[in-house]
């Protein structure tokens, strides 16, 4: 039900004994158990053993090919060597980084026991702190573009952000829809119309590789520290304010409102700073707010344009009302906040804290 593009995204695999009996080969892995399915909406994610150990492996969709998997692994390893919490990928028994299981890759790494998601504000205050020094880990990293690029993501860009909104708001319209479907598809319109204008003479800065969704059950801690970065699977080069956005949003959205308070939000664009080790540019702080006005966005212009079946994407327009009244409030406040996070200065010591573990690991 949630294949996308025609099929190209292919569906979440299942669960089988062909799935175990590849792991036994590969690997010397078997499931935990009857429950071993881990969660994960876009790979099948199996908590397995080899006896003495725990892992967890990976069966990825059609769409993630060798050269974009290998690219994941990649950042993974690299962020690892720097001190991030990411696991590396286990080879296999013939010293592969993956194996193949008919039209899918699969991979295995070590399983972190991490008690705590990233779903309070003391959990994102620390986790803004490892996604500014994964920000600037990732700096300097170079992939090939193509494999650096998810295919399909929580993610829509500013540019032609109007047209590519309206791409799913027609496939509303097509429908015959309900009154309730009608109203969501012209206020995603809207929405997009007044964040476009927004941002239009905010220039784009500081793109680069980013995790892409740092948030909740990708970002795992223990006694209030990030002790593992997981599940890159929208990996990819975009604005680094873009990626901050998206944590700060669903943060404003499930837990508490942080655009009602310029406070708070100044407060989390300092931890992010401070993991980041500079300052972000005056133009960061004034597209920050914008950006996350336009993160409910992506659910009209990837998920309900591109899905393919059509009580999908009708399920999955259902399920954004929310954030989109969310979104519209807040582009009534966007000028508040841009002149307030432009002229507050970074590390003022009058904004509010949070427990907030322990400071990043030094640069080498």
């Amino acid at each position: 039900m949630d294949d996308a593009g025609g099929g190209r995204r292919g569906r979440r695999a299942l669960w089988n004994t062909d799935v175990d009996d590849l792991l036994r080969s590969a690997w010397g892995l078997w499931p935990v158990g009857e429950n071993a399915d881990l969660g994960g909406s876009t790979s099948l994610n199996l908590l397995v053993t080899d006896g003495s150990a725990h892992f967890v492996a990976r069966i990825h969709r059609p769409s993630v090919t060798s050269a974009r998997l290998g690219a994941i692994q990649d950042v993974r390893r690299y962020l690892h060597r720097r001190g991030v919490p990411c696991t590396e990928p286990v080879p296999t028994l013939w010293g592969k980084p993956f194996a193949v299981h008919e039209d899918r890759l699969v991979e295995a790494e070590p399983f972190i026991d991490a008690p705590d998601r990233m779903n309070t504000l003391g959990r994102v205050s620390s986790g803004v702190l490892t996604l500014g020094r994964i920000h600037a880990d990732l700096l300097a990293l170079a992939l090939n573009s193509a494999a650096a690029e998810a295919t399909f993501a929580n993610y829509v860009p500013a540019t032609g952000l109007r047209e590519l909104v309206r791409v799913g708001s027609d496939r509303v319209r097509s429908w015959q829809p309900t009154p309730d479907e009608a109203r969501l598809a012209d206020e995603a319109d809207e929405l997009a119309e007044r964040v476009a204008g927004l941002g239009a003479a905010i220039p784009v800065e500081h793109v680069q590789l980013v995790h892409g969704d740092f948030w909740d059950n990708n970002v795992l801690l223990r006694d209030g520290d990030v002790v593992l970065v997981t599940d890159l699977d929208f990996l990819g080069p975009r604005p680094r304010v873009d990626d901050l956005a998206l944590t700060l949003y669903f943060a404003s959205v499930d837990i508490e409102d942080l655009t009602t308070s310029p406070n708070m939000l100044a407060t989390m664009i300092e931890r992010y700073e401070t993991g980041l080790g500079s300052l972000l540019s005056e133009g960061e702080r004034a597209a920050l707010p914008i950006a996350m006005a336009r993160q409910p966005l992506w659910s009209l212009a990837v998920w309900v344009a591109h899905l393919d079946s059509d009580r999908a994407a009708r399920r999955h327009l259902a399920a954004v009302g929310r954030e989109l009244d969310w979104a519209r409030r807040l582009v009534t406040r966007v000028p508040g906040l841009q002149d307030f996070l432009i002229n507050t200065p970074t590390g003022s010591g009058a904004l509010p804290t949070w427990r907030c573990g322990t400071p990043p690991i030094a640069r080498s």
